[in-house]
């Protein structure tokens, strides 16, 4: 691999997890110190992939909901067509210095291959240089933003799996493109400097499209509609991918309960009172740390989402409540019906996380927030990258980046979990 003797020096990796992985990462993280602190700024570099402005959304809807108290800024500097040497928006130099170094990260995610091929069969030609490009563009990286922790994240898979191909056996070239940013992540790990993230978006993804192949052959080609760009369905798998390589806690909240003397027995994340027995279960108020994911179950492909991959390990609002009565019994919330429950289901314990509460709709509405806050950014890219400079641009970009800080503020707001009245009632 090519990694320049400043990287080799500067660099190190600690590796992240894939998605068919999290359950085991789940629990590695929980012990694990978050990669992102209060007042960093996330650097999203990487072609149009990351332009679609998905994986990257729902990273920030992670963070907003997982981590309410956590101010982080994030920003998109995704370009379609992009590769390793730049594109119509600028040289790999041009690019770092414009859209990487004013905002001072403390994380920059890379993550480039796609048109690097060429669309052909490859060739070791290529591979070189797309090896070449990466290690210079991180050592750029690195001189631009000396602070700055990095993901580096293995290209998504251009899909030859779920339906026909336009260029043959092109997967084959990101496959190795692939295996080249984890073998230089491998490289950057023996430094021994901790300041480097690998993120495998690759082998989740081809995973899932084998499964969903499988189980869902009519709909699963549109997870990658065009086999290059990725719907929201793909877009959750990267989102989970890197969130778990950041050590994300798996727990938006953990209660259990005992039935018979009405008493918590443990709980994570979440604060419980007025616990009480009623005439045929038990009603309480909880207050959690955190939200679950903005998943939308209204969509099919959410089911199928969760039944290919592992997203729902890392999204856990787990209840377990022991000592009940034999029945069935009726969880509602707010005095909203949410779900019928056996007793034998919750005494294994339900995670909350996977229906339709009043907490998935505040995280509804944060995801609403941020896909405003997200425009708002891409214009000011577009802006700042593609637009001829004139008088007025500073203007325009102080004005764009202004509403984007205003409904930052928002958000965060609109972030702080809320108390909710559980009632549970055996039918």
């Amino acid at each position: 691999m090519m990694i320049s003797a400043m990287g080799r020096k500067r660099w190190g990796l600690l590796a992240g997890c894939g998605v068919l992985a999290l359950a085991t990462c789940a629990t590695a993280a929980h012990d694990q110190q978050f990669a992102l602190k209060d007042g960093d700024t996330v650097v999203f570099y990487g072609d149009s992939i990351t332009a679609q402005r998905l994986y990257t959304r729902y990273v920030e809807d992670f963070v907003l909901t997982r981590y309410p108290t956590l101010h982080i800024r994030f920003v998109n500097a995704g370009v379609p067509g992009d590769t390793v040497q730049g594109g119509y928006t600028g040289t790999m130099a041009e690019r770092v210095q414009r859209d990487v170094a004013p905002f001072q990260p403390a994380m920059i995610t890379v993550m480039l291959g796609m048109n690097d091929g060429g669309w052909g069969q490859g060739s070791p030609q290529i591979d070189a240089a797309f090896q070449k490009g990466y290690s210079a563009l991180l050592d750029a990286l690195h001189k631009a933003a000396p602070g700055a922790a990095f993901t580096l994240i293995c290209p998504t898979p251009y899909d030859e799996i779920t339906h026909g191909t336009e260029f043959p056996g092109y997967s084959r070239v990101i496959d190795k493109f692939a295996d080249d940013v984890s073998a230089m992540g491998a490289e950057l790990q023996a430094s021994g400097d901790r300041t480097v993230l690998l993120a495998d978006f690759h082998r989740p993804l081809t995973d899932a499209l084998e499964r969903a192949k499988t189980q869902f052959p009519q709909i699963a080609p549109l997870i990658v509609p065009d086999r290059i760009h990725l719907a929201e369905t793909g877009h959750w798998i990267m989102a989970a991918t890197l969130m778990s390589a950041w050590h994300v806690n798996p727990v938006v909240s953990r209660l259990e309960l005992n039935a018979a003397s009405a008493a918590v027995i443990d709980k994570d994340r979440a604060t419980v009172t007025n616990l009480e027995k009623s005439a045929d279960g038990l009603q309480w108020t909880q207050l959690d740390d955190a939200l679950p994911l903005p998943l939308d179950f209204n969509n099919a492909m959410t089911s199928m989402l969760l039944q290919v991959s592992d997203i729902a390990q890392i999204d856990q609002m787990i209840l377990r409540i022991e000592s009940l009565k034999a029945g069935q019994y009726e969880l509602s919330i707010d005095a909203k019906p949410v779900a019928s429950f056996s007793r034998e289901e919750l005494q294994h314990g339900v995670n909350l996380a996977l229906y339709k509460t009043p907490m998935l709709d505040q995280a509804h509405s944060i995801d609403w927030t941020e896909d405003r806050r997200a425009t708002l950014d891409q214009a000011r890219f577009i802006l700042s990258a593609e637009a001829k400079a004139s008088p007025t641009s500073a203007i325009a970009e102080a004005t764009l980046q202004q509403a984007q800080d205003e409904l930052a503020t928002a958000v965060r707001k609109d972030s702080a979990p809320k108390p909710h009245h559980f009632e549970l009632r055996r039918q």
